[in-house]
């Protein structure tokens, strides 16, 4: 049934609407300047009473144009049905409706409000979680490594490449330098290159190998000596592969337990003298391998001015520059590290050569060769440890250093982030 607005408000019809407008004002007219004392309790509750009926009306009213408003849409869908259907001889009797239970307005009312309101809390449920940033799971940046340089190409003919130099080309200590101080060429290098990189960064990090994305993914497939030369403007890194022979004196000297070899280390005495001298570098803390590690920079084709200044002789690294080491035992399918963090920028001779250098890059060819130094007849003659020829860097075109895996690499490793046994702290 429909609720008559007439019977809750004023009346439409003129003639009662002037009736009651005169009653009013006469009444009105007739209080006019009189006094009423009223009770506290009687005023709040004509105030109360007031409030309900007010409220009682206001349901009424939006209860009627509720109502007005869906039999108008009612009647609208039955008259587009009744024009889109085909006119049929046959007139179907109406369906019975099945019984309803007969609810208040204010039923009504509230229920349409606890839907709006959940329909609200649905539309800014859905917002907030298209605002949140997705967490997906961290995906490896592949860069691509530097290319080795072609054999049998002419020297300077390509740029950013790398290549293994001669080994003869390096002049070591002989078996009797103790005595006579004669070199000799040495033999091939113990840890084989396997590459290098170059990245641009404002933080040049130490620990890079926990990076995942350097030498293209792949550092980690066997055991690597890592050099990671931290420069002004980023890094240069290369890798040199660790021969099965001298894994075992790496794993003891940096306190990994090696399950494999159950604690046993393979005789020194069927080494060679130069082997030797590397397993005692790798059994030695910070401060012995300062003390007998070696560099021999040797410029293959660049400027007289930078030939002069770099000269080729043989330098105790630990004494030129600070080193720090870091050890990362094997996990799962990924081998282990040795990583070498030089820091040029610490270092004011390095800094002064690097000066000179820096405006021949692109057209230098050079030779980085490492070295034990032997001290012991034992350990002699030297055998050159590691070796890497640079074919004409340019910085310009390095990639950027790419993302850490995990988020603590936002801030990169430092210098006090490693321990005494040179293992990463975080």
């Amino acid at each position: 049934s429909r609720v008559d607005i007439s019977t809750c408000l004023l009346p439409d019809d003129p003639l009662p609407f002037a009736i009651l407008a005169a009653v009013g004002a006469t009444f009105f007219r007739f209080v006019q300047g009189q006094v009423l004392t009223v009770q506290l309790d009687m005023l709040v509750l004509f105030g109360l009473s007031s409030g309900l009926i007010g409220y009682q009306l206001a349901l009424l009213v939006m209860g009627a144009s509720i109502q007005d408003s869906l039999q108008h849409s009612n009647n609208q869908y039955a008259s587009i049905i009744d024009e889109g259907s085909p006119r049929k001889n046959e007139i179907s009797k109406p369906q019975p409706r099945p019984a309803m239970k007969r609810q208040s307005i204010s039923e009504v009312l509230l229920k349409k409000s606890v839907q709006s309101l959940r329909s609200t809390l649905s539309r800014e449920s859905n917002f907030r979680t298209a605002s949140l940033p997705k967490i997906m799971p961290k995906q490896i940046v592949m860069v691509p490594t530097l290319p080795k340089f072609p054999e049998g190409a002419p020297i300077g003919s390509h740029s950013n490449c790398w290549s293994s130099p001669i080994s003869k080309d390096f002049h070591v200590r002989g078996a009797n330098y103790l005595k006579d101080k004669k070199k000799v060429p040495s033999d091939d290098f113990l840890f084989p290159c396997r590459g290098c990189d170059i990245f641009l960064t404002d933080d040049p990090p130490v620990n890079i190998g926990r990076n995942s994305s350097i030498l293209g993914g792949k550092l980690r497939e066997v055991p690597t000596f890592i050099i990671n030369y931290r420069l002004p403007w980023g890094v240069f890194v290369s890798y040199h592969e660790i021969p099965q022979k001298f894994v075992p004196y790496l794993r003891r000297g940096n306190g990994y337990s090696d399950p494999s070899s159950f604690g046993i280390l393979p005789p020194l005495a069927d080494m060679a003298p130069g082997e030797r001298a590397v397993c005692n570098f790798l059994l030695s803390d910070s401060e012995e391998r300062d003390a007998v590690w070696k560099m021999v920079p040797v410029v293959v084709e660049g400027p007289w001015v930078v030939k002069r200044v770099v000269g080729g002789k043989p330098a105790i690294v630990g004494t030129k520059l600070p080193v720090s080491y870091v050890y990362q035992p094997p996990e799962g399918n990924l081998a282990d590290y040795l990583e070498a963090d030089l820091d040029i920028v610490s270092s004011a001779a390095a800094r002064n050569i690097l000066a000179v250098v820096r405006s021949y890059t692109q057209t230098l060819t050079i030779d980085l060769g490492y070295v034990v130094q032997g001290n012991m007849v034992e350990e002699l003659p030297e055998q050159m440890m590691l070796g890497l020829r640079i074919h004409g860097l340019d910085p310009l075109t390095a990639e950027v250093l790419p993302p850490f895996e995990d988020e603590s690499m936002d801030h990169p490793a430092r210098i006090e982030d490693i321990d005494e046994n040179g293992y990463d702290t975080d």
